[in-house]
């Protein structure tokens, strides 16, 4: 793990930390709704993209998969149905 920079909240790595390692290693790690997570339990003042950022590279180094989706309709990309 890098060393962490002045703005990075050490509670917010510790907390990132335990989730991942709570979580089944089969499932992908779903990034947006653990960074809501996060900021449920743990009063930081660092936005959620950096949230997400700490997610990424945390569960990167544990080699773990992820999923990147957004809540709400405007994540769902329409492909043109050939028949």
């Amino acid at each position: 793990m890098r060393e962490l920079t002045k703005n990075i909240d050490a509670d917010v790595v510790i907390e990132i930390g335990k989730l991942l390692d709570e979580r089944p290693h089969s499932t992908p790690v779903p990034v947006h709704k653990l960074a809501v997570l996060v900021r449920q339990r743990v009063k930081t003042g660092l936005p959620d993209n950096s949230i997400e950022e700490l997610i990424v590279e945390m569960a990167t180094t544990r080699q773990l998969a992820m999923a990147f989706d957004l809540p709400g309709e405007d994540n769902v990309v329409s492909f043109p149905v050939r028949r």
